[in-house]
């Protein structure tokens, strides 16, 4: 009689690095909810730095929930989700062959980001010459002032391409009027202007179809590590690209589209199309990446978050004082809404900290819904030197309307409210918000 397997999916840990290091031959384990540890693998090699990155290991690992990752000596604290027969990316932030505090990050999102800050900043998308369907030029300026999401197709491809082109027929009804949905060939040979007019009419795509030369599609998927490919052979990849210009996430693999996909894409689908239909893909889908493009710049500000008096407030800091918004009456002050469990507010915060202050705008960190100890802990590991108002409760941050993490309330000196972000600031953006606040 056959002995039980159980089920497993693939993690594939990559590491990279403030600058380019060595790891050390180490184990790495996983922690489960029990208390009890899984050996991945034991990893070593060279660690370029960020956002360039080196693959370590992929292996199987029983599916379930993991909590912590151990590098030799070394622990850190990160979700680890395994589901039966999907990729989960992890990434390790290496410095000087150890785990850099705090740079453990699993899944799609939370790997670019931490590539991101790793690199200490977002890497800005390249300027590009592209055509449309209609023969109109595609460029940069096409994009000003939306987020984007970018999908690597084309045409002649029956795996994958068809469901990233359901996937985005999903995302056309969902995402807001901010956002741009574009699809660019990775076979430009083929996919002219009038293929790619008789595939919109085909699929039903009301979104961007763009081509070029070969050289400008070359160039235009380089940033990505997308190829030139034709028929099936393709790497597979969407992007998001915030309004600013910066590429903040990039997902890999096939997405779960489910049955919300038109006859006239199922029937280009091949025998390995369907089956990544049926199998969910690599388990993203148009959910998450709208769950993403929130993150990144966040639901429209209500209507009276701008222009209205600051909410009042009065909290205890992580060393023990009280502070008022009432005490820093008559000076701007940026307030920052944050949480250890967000890592774009820790990509942003170093910044934050240096830049803030330099303007003559005060700073004010608000820690949402976490302890003391907790809060202190995290702001010394990433070397800020700053107390946090402790906002326990979370009142502090209702009565700002924060509803994503991080989100910055830009005061201005008679006590209304500016502007508010929400998601991480660049240091572009932060410069013109500042600069603002402190003309007024």
């Amino acid at each position: 009689m056959p002995s039980f397997q159980p089920a497993t999916g693939t993690l594939v840990v990559v590491a990279s690095a403030r600058a380019a290091t060595t790891l050390p031959s180490s184990t790495l384990s996983l922690r489960q909810a029990d208390g009890s540890w899984v050996t991945v693998a034991t990893v070593a090699g060279k660690v370029p730095a960020a956002p360039d990155q080196a693959q370590l290991a992929a292996e199987a690992i029983p599916v379930g929930a993991y909590d912590t990752v151990r590098l030799g000596a070394d622990t850190e604290s990160v979700p680890v989700k395994v589901t039966a027969g999907q990729v989960e990316p992890l990434l390790l932030g290496i410095d000087a062959g150890r785990l850099v505090p705090g740079a453990a990050y699993a899944g799609n999102d939370d790997v670019n980001l931490g590539l991101g800050e790793l690199a200490g900043k977002f890497v800005p998308m390249p300027a590009f010459s592209l055509v449309d369907e209609a023969g109109r030029t595609f460029n940069l300026a096409s994009l000003a002032g939306k987020d984007v999401v970018i999908g690597a197709f084309h045409t002649t491809c029956h795996e994958t391409c068809p469901l990233y082109t359901a996937l985005f027929l999903q995302l056309a009804k969902q995402a807001p009027s901010t956002v741009a949905l574009v699809e660019v060939t990775t076979d430009p040979a083929t996919d002219t202007p009038s293929v790619l007019t008789r595939y919109a009419s085909e699929t039903g795509a009301s979104w961007t179809l763009a081509t070029g030369t070969a050289d400008q599609v070359a160039a235009f998927w380089k940033p990505f590590g997308v190829a030139i490919s034709t028929g099936d052979t393709h790497t597979s990849t969407l992007a998001l690209v915030d309004r600013h210009g910066y590429i903040r996430l990039v997902y890999r693999g096939a997405p779960k589209i489910g049955n919300d996909i038109p006859p006239s894409l199922v029937t280009m689908l091949s025998a390995a199309g369907l089956k990544q239909l049926a199998s969910g893909g690599d388990g993203w889908g148009a959910p998450d990446v709208l769950q993403a493009l929130t993150t990144i710049s966040g639901p429209p500000p209500s209507p009276q978050a701008a222009g209205g008096k600051a909410p009042s407030f009065d909290l205890v800091t992580t060393d023990g004082k009280r502070v008022s918004l009432a005490d820093l009456a008559g000076k701007p002050v940026a307030i920052n809404f944050w949480a250890t469990s967000c890592p774009p507010c820790r990509a942003e915060m170093p910044m934050l900290r240096a830049d803030v202050p330099r303007a003559g705008v005060q700073l004010l960190l608000v820690n949402e819904g976490e302890s003391a100890d907790v809060a202190r802990a995290f702001l010394a590991r990433i070397g800020v030197d700053q107390a946090a108002l402790l906002d326990v409760d979370l009142e502090v941050g209702r009565a700002y309307r924060v509803a994503a993490l991080p989100t910055t309330v830009f005061v201005k000196a008679d006590g209304t409210i500016d502007r508010v972000q929400i998601g991480q600031l660049n240091e572009r953006v932060l410069a013109a918000e500042l600069s603002n606040l402190v003309t007024q």
